[in-house]
Order: structure tokens, then sequence, then C-alpha cells
């Protein structure tokens, strides 16, 4: 990589260091001049955690993020964060809000800086006020037991007003971790709970909840797999299976939480009005390194897969929960056990179209596997669906998995997002993706039949 683009690939961040029980923010004087610290941290990363170690490396201070203030345009982004150490580096000193320059710190930054160092930043959510990290930590501890020590070790992986991921680090034990959601995610909450009921081996331990925070708190369940292997991908397919088949019959309950509705009578009924959309983001393609498709051949695919909606529904197959977000970071392994994390994207719809997803999480360069995680996935599930209609729903599954994550929520049909150029972009990539699995001639030759 170039040094250019090793700039490109980099993000500044001003930091607003406040402490409980004082007003002050701690900055760097050089010169005489007062000006907020600075950290660079890589762009595709976790914001709140890079730079949690960024200053912990640079000034051994820990940290915790209470806020990512909105900034103007070009401008260097800005994050409030509130010191845990009990002392402070000597480069850096306490100073009054009303010390800074308007260029240093605009007035609308500054108006939510005072709320906070006021007590007043739970306006914005529970997680912005200064002091919320030590309630939390007294609240675990009486939901798990008082004497859990901890040793002040808290890494945020999301952090903002309303939304946290943290993991909290005991002296002995299991390390906990605490999420929370607010809008547009609310029901994440109640979705979690409502699957920790049903099938609670499939999911972290759930030790407690707190509805004014829309929060629960977990037990450490693993880790990620660094690089997939046949028996991990075989585990986990068949964990996601078994974990299915506990929410048959369980469709109204979940989607009453807030799952989408992904059953494939919904995706036909929307069918003309996602085709229309695609159509309409494919016009706006300007980049000629991949091929646009027309009107016409959108046609052509998305009449294959209406009778191919048609033909998954006349299989039976009881709709059950999709996942909607299969990545190596939410499959997590410990021992034999394998669990699943962030039902954020859940819906309710075709079991296939999340074995697909598992699929494609194999390496490329390997050995298809795809074979081996079809076979065993029918071997849970013959005792429920006939063995003939698995092996079609299999040869129906690659472009109606599509389809569902495409559609979604549903929601984007209606929204003003639909016309950001990144999401556009995202959509013309699927849909030239759902062009290639619509030409595969077993595809083709099920639709005949």
């Amino acid at each position: 990589m170039t040094a250019h683009n090793a700039i490109l690939e980099q993000n500044e961040y001003r930091l607003v260091l406040v402490k409980a029980g004082s007003q002050a923010i701690w900055v760097d004087r050089t010169d005489g001049a007062l000006r907020l610290p600075r950290v660079t941290i890589s762009r595709w990363t976790r914001p709140a955690e890079e730079l949690q170690l960024a200053i912990e490396l640079g000034w051994r201070l820990r940290t915790i993020v209470l806020e990512f203030l909105p900034s103007k345009m070009g401008s260097v982004p800005c994050a409030v964060m509130e010191i845990m150490s009990s002392g402070t580096r000597d480069s850096l000193t306490a100073a009054s809000i009303d010390e800074f320059t308007e260029e240093e710190m605009i007035s609308e930054e500054r108006e939510r800086v005072t709320a906070i160092l006021a007590g007043n930043g739970s306006t914005r959510g529970p997680f912005s006020r200064i002091g919320w990290i030590q309630e939390a930590m007294a609240w675990m501890r009486a939901e798990v037991g008082h004497d859990v020590a901890f040793t002040g070790e808290v890494r945020q992986l999301n952090a903002s007003g309303g939304f946290l991921l943290a993991r909290f680090r005991t002296q002995a034990g299991p390390a906990y971790w605490l999420k929370a959601t607010g809008k547009p995610n609310v029901h994440e909450f109640y979705i979690t709970r409502e699957l920790a009921e049903l099938c609670p081996e499939y999911l972290p331990r759930q030790l407690a909840a707190r509805e004014d925070w829309n929060a629960w708190l977990m037990e450490d369940a693993g880790k990620p797999v660094d690089t997939w292997n046949l028996p991990a991908l075989e585990m986990a397919v068949a964990s996601m299976a078994q974990l299915q088949k506990r929410t048959m019959d369980r469709s109204s309950e979940l989607l009453a939480a807030g799952a989408a509705d992904q059953r494939v009578s919904t995706l036909r009924a929307n069918m003309d009005e996602l085709r229309e959309y695609v159509d309409e983001a494919m016009t706006k393609q300007t980049s000629t390194k991949a091929p646009r498709l027309g009107t016409e051949r959108l046609r052509t695919i998305f009449s294959q897969l209406h009778k191919a909606c048609m033909r998954m529904e006349e299989l039976g197959i009881p709709d059950t929960v999709v996942h909607n977000d299969i990545n190596s970071g939410n499959i997590l392994f410990r021992n034999a056990e394998c669990v699943f994390t962030d039902w954020c994207e859940i819906g309710i719809g075709n079991p296939f179209f999340t074995l697909q997803h598992l699929c494609l999480l194999q390496p490329r360069g390997q050995e298809p596997w795809s074979r081996r995680l079809h076979e065993l996935y029918k071997r849970i599930w013959v005792e429920f669906i006939d063995a003939t209609a698995i092996d079609k729903a299999f040869t129906l599954m690659p472009p109606l998995a599509i389809l569902s994550y495409l559609y979604r929520r549903g929601t984007l049909l209606r929204s003003s997002r639909r016309y950001d150029s990144h999401i556009e972009s995202y959509v013309r990539s699927l849909t030239r993706y759902l062009d290639r699995t619509t030409q595969d001639p077993a595809l083709l030759e099920g639709l005949c039949h």
C-alpha cells in the first residue's frame, strides 16, 4: 500500500476527555495553545474499540466512549471519552470548556459536552452520561453475585448514547458482555429474549435484562474461528438446524417481537415493486467495470424468481428463523458448543436461506464442502420434510436466499435511503450475483418440471 493510500485508510479523531466529579476537560497545551488531543485509527474498524486502544497506548489511560459528536462535513470527528484511570498523564492538563476557541470546538459540540459535564447526557441515551459504567457494574454484581470482581478492563465494540456492546473482564471466572440497542433496532432486545427462552443452548447464556436500557447481560460464550474448517462449519450448520427446528410453529410470536416477514409468499407478493427498484438502481450505474442489467433481463430474472417462489411454497417447508447476518463474528465456539449472536436482522422465512448463507463461509480455494453440508442439513430435517422435497429445496435455495437478503424488511422500498448511492451500488452488486444464480442449469431444469 502506498503512503497516500495508507492515509486514506485512516481517520483522525479529536478527543474530549472527561472524568466523573469534574467539570474539566483534559487537553494538550502546546506553546500555550489549547488543543484537544488527537488520535488516528484505521478506517474500516470499530471506532470505539480502536479509540480505547489508541488512548491506552498513547497515554496509558483506560477510557470508555460516551458519545460520538455530530461533526460538520469535512471536519475532524470528535469523541467524548470518560477517563476510568485514577490518574492522568503529565502531558495532559485540565481546562474549562469556555477556554476553547470556535475553531477547536464548534458551538454545537460545546453544547453537547456542557450537557454531559452537567449530568444531562442521558437525553441522548443512558450511555452518554458520566458514571453509567459504575452503575452498570453495580447492577451486574447484583444480578450475578456480589463477589464478582471486575478488573476495570472494559472493551467497547459498539458505543453511542443508546447502543452498546461491551466486554467486562473479571479477575476470576468468565467475562461478561453487556449489549443494548436503541432505535431503529429496539426489537433486538425482545427477539433475543424470545429466542433465549426457546433455544437457550444456541445463544450466549443470558443472565439478566434491563428494559429501561433495552439491554441484556450475557456470559462470555467463546470466540469466532480464525479460519473456517469443515468440522467447524458442520457444527455451525447442525446447531443452526436444531435452533430453527425449535422455532417451528412460533412465527406469530417472533413476528410480534420484531422479526421481519420474509416468508416466501411475502417475497412473491412484493416482487414487482422490488424489480422496479432494482431497475431504477441499474439505470444510475456509471461504472463500466461490471455489466448493467437492462429492463428486459431483469424481467426474465424476476419471472424465474416468481416461479422459484411458487415451487418452494409447494414443498410445504415450515417457516422458521432466518438469521440474515451470518458471518464469522456472529458464530461463537467453545469446546463442543456453538452459539449464534447478533439477531438484529432476524427474519421469519424458509430455513434453507440461512443454510445458503452458511455455505458461503467456506474459504476460497477449498474443495467444495456444500455437498457435505447439504447432506448434514438433510439428515436433521428429514424427520419433518420429505427427502425429495429437501433435494428440490436445495436447487431453489441459492437465488431465493439472495432475494430474501435483498428484500430484508421491505422498509428500503419505502424509505428515502433507497436513493443512497452506496445502497444502490450494493443492490446492483447483489442483482448481478442473482443473475448468475438464475442461469444455473439445475435451477432452470427444476423450474421446468
